[in-house]
């Protein structure tokens, strides 16, 4: 009964992708939904592929998602992937229809996919995933991924005995996911690493404690966050050693260098922020245990960038304009960008932020705590000249600045965040960056017309 249950739904939602697709809309989550509705164990089900690789995390999971998926293509991989849609049940339910026949064979055998922190105990169980890779386990929305112990829990619940873990060394939460059962890998950056671009963050870090007999931790370095290495002032606890490590960066001829179990290897820098740095170095391990050789990782870098509605960079008059995603409620995501903005270069810099939680506050209570826990220090630098706030939660984040020390005298806020470009002084910087949310992507681009708009005119006087 059980398996014509699962045949008439995955019918029914095969049928359900193809006339959306027909409407020209992505049929990215409604088919999953409706076939999880139908038969809750769909996905353990359907017929899986004969690899497949998850990658979760705080941050970082769609850029390390992408960057694997388009190498294996590059290399002439069928890879089925959840880039188009959701990375909870129903995205993954729904690519994998998308993959597959009638009765749920799949056409690929190869599975790359992204597996929001939270819905772990609903895909882990039933996909059994080959290979997990995990970026960072931080703090989050206050809403959903809040607590470190608790994400982290529900991961290691879910992760099957069978599974091999590729985590990041230098995130001593991130690299104790799992049981002794699994076989893991760790990736991670050198200590002497790069310059004062990739150095010491003042940010608040998630781990204090030594997970292990709860003496304090020792940090000997950090990037950001928790993220560097530790080690317990009461026991033998430290990060493990990285199988996989970034050991030099050229950001002018944009290489990377990565050190694969003892050997140095040269990759294309796709971007020198230093999250971005670790997601390629997560990248370059999991297709190497796929059996990609260096040569082939190097000639799938050449043709990816970072998704651009995530990063993106162009250049007008001389000046380049930087969009940066900084979520909301990931007050991790907002340092970062702010961080990045602060050591890029420029000596009259001028940033735009429109970041805000208001798309998600309907029916709810508001909480703007996250806002307290990023760092809005960096703004503090003298190579930013120009401060622009705009939106709904622009006197909130003018307020926590101060609550940083910066001094705001000159910072200026407006609620319409299209007029931030009215208060820009286009003749008196020389870079621009703009950080916004995600459902603000297309808005972000308007503004950045608008900027190079006002740089041309400015030019031409």
């Amino acid at each position: 009964m059980k398996q014509i249950r699962f045949i008439l739904t995955a019918i029914i939602a095969k049928l359900c992708c193809m006339g959306m697709k027909l409407l020209h809309r992505q049929a990215s989550y409604l088919p999953g939904k409706i076939a999880l509705k139908l038969c809750p164990d769909f996905i353990g089900r359907m017929g899986r592929p004969e690899t497949v690789i998850a990658v979760t995390g705080t941050n970082g999971k769609t850029t390390v998602s992408n960057l694997v998926t388009g190498i294996l293509r590059d290399n002439g991989y069928k890879v089925t992937n959840n880039s188009a849609g959701s990375n909870v049940d129903a995205g993954i339910a729904s690519a994998l229809i998308d993959n597959s026949s009638f009765f749920g064979k799949p056409h690929n055998s190869i599975a790359v996919l992204e597996v929001d922190e939270r819905s772990s105990l609903r895909i882990y169980p039933y996909i059994k995933p080959d290979y997990i890779v995990c970026n960072n386990i931080m703090r989050d929305s206050v809403k959903r991924n809040a607590n470190t112990d608790f994400i982290s829990y529900i991961i290691s619940s879910a992760v099957p005995e069978s599974t091999t873990l590729i985590l990041n060394g230098d995130d001593i939460i991130c690299s104790a996911l799992g049981s002794k059962a699994n076989k893991k890998l760790y990736f991670g950056v050198e200590h002497m690493f790069g310059n004062e671009h990739y150095g010491e963050s003042s940010d608040i870090k998630d781990i204090q404690y030594c997970p292990e007999c709860g003496g304090e931790l020792i940090y000997d370095y950090t990037r950001y966050n928790h993220i560097g290495h530790v080690h317990c002032s009461a026991c033998e606890f430290k990060n493990p050693e990285p199988q996989f490590c970034a050991v030099s960066v050229d950001s002018e001829k944009m290489l990377l260098t990565v050190s694969i179990k003892g050997k140095p290897f040269d990759f294309r820098l796709i971007n020198d922020n230093i999250a971005n740095i670790y997601n390629t170095t997560a990248a370059i391990a999991i297709l190497t245990e796929l059996g990609l050789s260096p040569e082939q990782i190097e000639k799938g870098l050449q043709g990816i960038n970072i998704v651009s509605s995530r990063f993106d960079r162009e250049v007008c008059c001389g000046k380049p304009i930087t969009l940066q995603l900084a979520k909301s409620q990931n007050p991790i995501a907002c340092s970062r960008a702010i961080d990045y903005a602060s050591k890029s270069e420029g000596k009259a810099k001028a940033v735009i932020v429109i970041i805000d939680d208001i798309h998600e506050n309907t029916d709810n209570t508001e909480n703007i705590c996250w806002i307290y826990d990023c760092s809005y220090a960096p703004l503090g630098d003298e190579s930013i000249k120009q401060v622009i706030f705009g939106g709904p939660r622009s006197a909130d984040h003018i307020l926590r600045a101060m609550v940083d020390g910066v001094d705001t005298s000159g910072f200026k806020t407006v609620d319409d965040i299209y007029k931030t470009v009215d208060l820009l002084d286009a003749k008196d910087c020389d870079a621009v960056f703009i950080m916004y949310d995600l459902y603000l992507v297309e808005d972000a681009r308007k503004i950045m017309d608008a900027v190079k708009a006002k740089l041309k005119e400015a030019d031409a006087e």
